[in-house]
């Protein structure tokens, strides 16, 4: 690593410690130069948008080979078909596009990177898959149907109970108007607990917490911890026919609990010390029939509507669950184009990754999208299918040079597990193939497919002078309309990893739209010239690069508020994007984190913390050090649908 003070970085997720960071007091002088340059920053972004109708205008742009908008469209028509499962990591799909990709790096003649060359694959362990190796449940010595009428949850563990029922409402300590399931004292000393799915309900099956969808209560796993505390053995939950909910009597089962895969190499326990299954309504009904109760399975349900409600159930019930645990792998990929002369132990990197969210039980922004493929046409095929046509055109210029010529080699990385927080790039520089000093420059593209509707937006300018000095060169040359920054703020994808050890880097970026992490991003979206521009571009500055004798020293003063090398104690569990001058949005929240279980909502936006404003990402991370594991903290929260703020309360947790 290099020696140098570090910027704040914001990788995709809060889930992991954000890098190491620390407040500093900068002078006087260092201010007002930042703030010119910011100030230029900004009169340029606003030149360059101005300009945006000329980007529409390609007339004036230098023609693309056909050949290579060709190339470009069969590979990403591969690499975003449903056959690939949207790419998630562990699935066959992705490897799928492992096998495409590296037979492509072959064809150009490129070197495997890992393994003293010898393979073109970096593996990880990446979280683990769930299987049900047995799974029962009997009811008064009749055996019930496995996927039929109950499933196994990921989040339970191996093990079995026998004992009579308890019905426990919904199940949830504290909810909205004082509402709460159990009363003072309640316990249930190793009763198997039955409770329902989702939260109080109106009679036609809303919420009567929200006007759509469920609030935070209904999550299962909080249900589950409420029930454990309290002494069950065992947990029932019974599915939901709500028929305001989508999921109405379909049963939740292993896959559809999995939690994301976002601690590599770490093989992920149980959550949970007791079985946990999912039951239909109608085994729900039969259990409590059978039991000859005096209140009905729909009566017991009206009461939970109310308040509290904790019924006997006399009728014995055995569960018996194992769960197979199996480490899930997934592999970055790697090729090098090899240099020549001084330089060729020194290399110019160019990355994407090539993982997405699968069938969207993670990761999608669309509600109740699960079980949905989301192709990932722009995020992340269309940099995927760009580092290609980079590596073909970079292959073509180094076979030109000479014996005599200096040139660094080139590294093409292509990610796994960007989506769960920056896995595999994280993974790439605890294990690089060299010293991480001798990797000079890291170029990152991810989501280049939508050129026609935005500038070309690029982040990293402020990580090294003189790589942004040869990049403007290289851009002002080709014609295309470019941004300074963007829209998604400086750390989102895989250069943080690389920002994070102090290595120069420039992130290549088109802009968010409506199709992104749903299932509509597909390639009839794709603006394939426009990438392969942006592809082209991309090379033309590693040539550079590599050519050039001088080196690409890192700003170390990025970020005028860190200089340390202390992570932060705590984590959120968010992805949060800047609101120029209003705050910091939530993108997305993460199960069970100090995030979800505060209650935190995608889509909020958060304007104060302990009563201080929030102005952007970059100004939040840095209170994040000033916090330890149980401080509980303040958040005023604009949330859509509410006329005024919200406050909640987070309590955090350790950054693992």
């Amino acid at each position: 690593m290099r020696p140098m003070s570090r910027a704040i970085l914001i990788p995709l997720t809060l889930l992991i410690a954000l890098p190491s960071i620390a407040a500093t007091q900068p002078d006087s002088s260092d201010r007002d130069s930042r703030r010119e340059r910011a100030l230029r920053r900004l009169r340029d972004n606003d030149r360059v948008l101005d300009r945006r109708a000329e980007n529409l205008d390609r007339s004036a742009l230098p023609e693309m080979d056909p050949a290579l908008i060709d190339e470009y469209t069969d590979i990403i028509s591969y690499l975003a078909d449903p056959q690939r499962e949207g790419r998630a990591p562990g699935s066959g799909g992705i490897e799928a596009a492992a096998t495409y990709l590296t037979e492509r790096l072959t064809t150009l003649g490129l070197t495997p990177a890992f393994d003293n060359n010898t393979t073109y694959r970096q593996a990880m362990e990446m979280g683990v898959s769930l299987t049900a190796s047995t799974a029962t449940l009997s009811v008064a010595g009749s055996d019930m149907i496995l996927d039929e009428d109950f499933a196994p949850l990921a989040y339970s563990a191996t093990g079995s109970a026998s004992a009579p029922i308890t019905f426990a409402g919904y199940a949830i300590v504290s909810g909205p108007d004082a509402y709460t399931s159990f009363p003072t004292g309640t316990e249930f000393d190793g009763a198997i607990v039955m409770c329902l799915k989702n939260e109080p309900q109106n009679p036609d099956g809303s919420s009567q917490w929200r006007d759509e969808g469920w609030s935070h209560h209904a999550r299962m796993t909080y249900k589950v911890n409420a029930l454990q505390r309290r002494g069950a053995s065992a947990v029932l939950i019974v599915a939901s026919e709500s028929p305001m909910d989508p999921m109405n009597g379909i049963l939740d089962n292993l896959e559809s609990t999995s939690p994301p895969q976002v601690v590599p190499g770490v093989t992920r326990g149980p959550e949970f010390d007791i079985p946990v299954i999912s039951i239909t309504p109608d085994v729900a009904r039969a259990i409590i029939e059978a039991a000859g109760t005096t209140k009905s399975f729909d009566e017991l349900v009206n009461e939970a509507n109310k308040g509290p409600i904790i019924e006997q159930i006399d009728i014995e019930t055995s569960v018996s669950v194992e769960i197979e645990r199996t480490p899930t792998m997934t592999d970055n990929l790697g090729a090098i184009l090899p240099g020549k002369g001084a330089l060729a132990d020194e290399y110019i990197v160019i990355g994407a990754h090539y993982d997405h969210v699968g069938y969207g039980r993670f990761g999608s922004r669309v509600r109740n999208a699960a079980g949905q493929i989301h192709p990932g046409a722009d995020d992340n095929a269309s940099g995927s299918t760009g580092l290609l046509i980079a590596a073909r055109e970079l292959s073509n210029r180094y076979a030109l040079l000479s014996d005599s010529d200096n040139a660094r080699s080139i590294l093409f990385l292509l990610f796994t597990a960007e989506e769960s927080g920056l896995n595999g790039s994280r993974y790439y520089v605890d294990n690089p193939i060299a010293p991480l000093d001798q990797h000079e420059i890291m170029l990152n593209m991810d989501m280049i497919g939508s050129l026609e509707q935005d500038p070309l937006e690029i982040g990293g300018f402020e990580s090294s002078e003189a790589l942004e000095s040869l990049a403007q060169r290289h851009l002002d040359k080709s014609g295309l309309v470019y941004s300074h920054d963007t829209s998604v703020g400086s750390g989102r994808s895989d250069h943080a990893s690389f920002e994070a050890k102090d290595i120069p880097n420039l992130f290549f970026f088109t802009g968010l739209h409506e199709r992104y992490h749903t299932p509509d991003d597909t390639t009839d979206h794709i603006d394939e010239e426009g990438a392969v521009r942006v592809a082209t571009i991309v090379a033309q500055i590693a040539y550079g690069a590599a050519t050039d004798t001088n080196g690409f020293p890192h700003s170390d003063d990025n970020n005028p508020n860190v200089a340390s090398n202390e992570p932060p104690k705590v984590r959120v569990g968010i992805v949060p994007s800047n609101v120029a001058g209003q705050g910091m949005r939530v993108l997305r929240i993460f199960d069970n984190t100090s995030a979800s279980e505060a209650g935190l909502q995608s889509g909020d936006l958060i304007t104060h913390w302990n009563n201080e404003p929030i102005e952007s990402v970059e100004s939040w991370s840095p209170v994040l050090l000033n916090h330890n594991p149980g401080d509980v903290v303040t958040l005023t929260v604009v949330r859509a649908g509410e006329d005024d703020p919200i406050e909640l309360e987070m309590t955090l947790k350790a950054a693992e």
